[in-house]
C-alpha cells in the first residue's frame, strides 16, 4: 500500500512519521489470521472427525469379513448360501491292481446325501465309426454323382448331393456341412487314404444308404445289400453294476444315476470293482475355520491397536479410537462369545482352537484335523445353528437375531380350511404373528427373527431346540454392531458414523462462513487503511503548503 512519510516522501510499506511507522499489510494479516483461527482450530477438528470415520469404516469392514467367514460355517437359513459343514466330497478307490481312477471319476454336488456305492464298470459307452475302402487320393476327382442320405441316432437323416468333380476331401466337408455325423479323411500312406465317419455321440447307430447312383457303395462305406462295409468300431451303451444291480446309459458321463453325483466312465475292467464314498468336505471345513480364525484375529489386532499408549503414558498416535466405548462394547460381546466356548462339554480347546496371551485365536491344525474325521458332529455344534423339531410338517426359514439357544414348545392352533390362525408359547399368542403358513417370531421378544414354515392341516405342539454355536452367535452380534451386514440399516457403527459426518458438515459449515466473515473483514480493513493513507497524504501536501508560505514570508 502507498504511503507518505513525515517528511512528504512517499513508500510502500505502510505510514510513518517522525515517532510512528505503520505496516498496513501487516497489520491487516495479523487482523485477518486473528479472525480466521476459529476456522483453523475447527479444520483441526474435522480432520480428527474424519480419521474417526475412517477407523470406525476400517472396523465395519473387519466384522463384515468375519461375518462372511461365520456365514460359511453357521447353517445359515437361506440354502443360496454356503454352509461347509453341508458340502461334499468324494472319493473312489478299486479292489484290483487298477487304480479307481483308470476307471472312473466322480464328481459330487453340495446337496448329495452321504453314503458309500461299489460299482463295477462292465461296458464304456462308444462312438459308432465306419469306414471307407482305401482311396488313392484325397483331392483327386473321383467321378461319383448322386445322393446319399445320412443319419445317427433317432435324428433325420439329411440327403447331400455328389457332384463328379468332388474328392474325398470334398465329400467329407459336404458330409460335416449338413449332417451331425462327423467326416474326416484319414491318410493311411502317400497314396492310401480312407474317409472315416462317426457318430457325434456314443451309442448311436450311423445309417446311410445311396437314394440315387451309388457313392457310397463304390467307397466301400456299404456293400451292395446297404449292409455297412468297414465298421471300426459298434455302438454300444455304458453297462455298469451298483450295489448289484445293473444299468445301462447311452452316455460315459452318467448324472442321473446317484442324486447330485457325476459319474465318468474311463474303461471297463472285468473284475474290478471301485468303492465311491461320498462325505464331508473336510478340507473345505478346516479351511473355512482358518478363514473365520483370520477374520477374528484381524478383528482383535484392531482392538489392540486401539487400546495402544506411548512411552509417555498417552494414547498412541494409530490408537485413534483410544478408549471408545463402541470398541470396549464390541471386544468384550466378541470376548464374551469365545469364553462360552472355551470351558465345560464341548469346547473349542477339544478340537485345536484356542486363545493366546492377546486373546487372539489359534490352531493346533493335527487336534483340528483329528476332530473332522473322528467327531465331526462337535465341530459342527461348537459353530453353527442347529434347529430341531418333533413335526417333519415344521421347517425353519430364518435363524433369527437372538444369541440365545432354547428349548420351547410351539402351540400351533389350525381351523377347519387348514389356516393356521395362531401359534403360542406357554399361552402367549403375542409371540409370534402368522403370516399365511409362515410363523414368524414377533419384534422385540427372544423369538424376533426366526421364522418357521408350518404346513401341517391340523392344530400340533411341536417341541423346538434352537442351539447357536460360535459363528451363528458371532452372526448374530455383527448384525447389531455393522452398518450393512444383512441390511442391518441404523446399526451402531453406521449410526456412530453418521453422528460424526452430521458433525463434520455442520463444522465444514461453520468454517465456510467464518471464512467469508474473515474475507469480508479484510476488505474492510483495506478500505479503512486506504482512508487513512488519503488522509496522511492530504495532511502532508498540507504541511508542504504551509512550509512553502512560511519560506515565503521570511522573505
Amino acid at each position: 500500500m502507498s504511503v507518505v512519510s513525515a517528511t512528504g516522501s512517499t513508500g510502500t510499506t505502510g505510514v510513518s512519521s517522525a515517532s510512528v511507522s505503520l505496516d498496513t499489510d501487516a497489520l491487516i494479516e495479523a487482523a485477518v489470521t486473528a479472525r480466521n483461527a476459529p476456522a483453523d482450530t475447527l479444520d483441526l477438528k474435522v480432520t480428527a472427525a474424519e480419521t474417526k470415520v475412517s477407523a470406525y469404516q476400517e472396523l465395519e469392514s473387519l466384522l463384515l469379513a468375519l461375518g462372511d467367514a461365520a456365514d460359511d460355517l453357521r447353517n445359515p437359513a437361506s440354502s443360496t448360501e454356503t454352509d461347509a459343514f453341508e458340502q461334499r466330497s468324494v472319493s473312489l478307490s478299486s479292489t484290483g491292481s487298477t487304480e479307481a481312477t483308470d476307471v472312473m471319476g466322480a464328481s459330487v454336488g453340495a446337496n448329495a446325501e452321504l453314503g458309500s456305492y461299489s460299482i463295477a464298470v462292465n461296458q464304456v459307452a462308444t462312438v459308432h465309426k465306419i469306414a471307407s475302402d482305401n482311396q488313392i487320393s484325397r483331392d483327386g476327382d473321383l467321378g461319383l454323382e448322386g445322393t446319399i442320405s445320412l443319419g445317427a441316432g433317432d435324428a433325420t437323416a439329411v440327403s447331400i448331393g455328389i457332384t463328379s468333380d468332388m474328392s474325398l476331401d470334398d465329400i467329407a466337408a459336404a458330409i460335416n456341412n449338413k449332417s451331425d455325423v462327423k467326416a474326416s479323411v484319414l491318410k493311411l500312406s502317400d497314396s492310401s487314404y480312407m474317409l472315416v465317419l462317426s457318430a457325434s455321440d456314443t451309442n448311436q447307430t450311423i445309417s446311410l444308404a445311396d437314394t440315387s447312383g451309388n457313392t457310397l457303395e463304390t467307397l466301400g462305406l456299404i456293400t451292395a445289400s446297404g449292409d455297412i462295409g468297414n465298421e471300426l468300431q459298434p455302438a454300444q451303451p455304458a453297462v455298469l453294476t451298483i450295489d448289484g444291480v445293473e444299468v445301462t446309459r447311452d452316455s460315459n458321463e452318467i448324472d442321473d444315476l446317484i442324486d447330485e453325483v457325476t459319474l465318468y466312465l474311463y474303461g471297463a475292467e472285468s473284475g474290478t470293482t471301485i468303492t465311491l464314498d461320498i462325505g464331508a468336505d473336510l478340507t473345505g471345513i478346516n479351511t473355512a475355520i482358518a478363514r473365520f480364525v483370520d477374520a477374528y484375529n484381524a478383528v482383535r489386532d484392531f482392538v489392540l491397536t486401539q487400546q495402544e499408549v506411548g512411552s509417555d503414558g498417552e494414547a498412541a498416535d494409530d490408537a485413534v479410537l483410544y478408549g471408545d466405548a463402541l470398541v470396549r462394547s464390541i471386544s468384550s460381546d466378541l470376548s464374551t462369545l469365545l469364553s462360552s466356548l472355551t470351558s465345560g462339554g464341548a469346547n473349542l480347546a477339544a478340537i485345536g482352537i484356542t486363545l493366546d496371551e492377546d486373546n487372539k485365536l489359534q490352531i493346533d491344525s493335527t487336534t483340528l484335523a483329528e476332530a473332522l474325521s473322528s467327531d465331526l458332529d462337535t465341530v459342527m455344534e461348537l459353530f453353527r445353528f442347529e434347529a430341531t423339531a418333533s413335526s417333519s410338517k415344521l421347517a425353519v426359514i430364518d435363524n433369527g437375531d437372538s444369541g440365545a439357544s432354547m428349548d420351547f414348545t410351539l402351540d400351533i392352533a389350525v381351523d377347519s380350511d387348514g389356516t393356521i390362525t395362531s401359534a403360542s408359547v406357554g399361552g402367549d399368542d403375542n409371540l409370534f404373528k402368522i403370516a399365511g403358513t409362515r410363523i414368524e417370531g414377533a419384534e422385540g421378544t427372544a423369538y424376533e427373527g426366526i421364522i418357521f414354515a408350518y404346513i401341517g392341516a391340523e392344530s400340533a405342539s411341536v417341541s423346538i431346540s434352537i442351539t447357536r454355536g460360535l459363528a451363528q452367535k458371532i452372526s448374530d452380534t455383527i448384525t447389531d454392531y455393522a452398518g450393512t451386514y444383512a441390511g442391518a440399516d441404523g446399526s451402531r457403527i453406521t449410526t456412530q458414523v453418521d453422528s460424526l459426518n452430521d458433525t463434520i458438515t455442520d463444522m465444514e459449515t461453520e468454517i465456510s462462513n467464518i471464512q467469508q466473515r474473515t474475507e469480508d473483514y479484510r476488505a474492510w480493513l483495506t478500505e479503512y487503511y486506504a482512508r487513512i493513507e488519503a488522509q496522511i497524504n492530504a495532511a502532508s501536501r498540507l504541511r508542504e503548503q504551509l512550509a512553502i508560505l512560511l519560506d515565503d514570508s521570511s522573505d
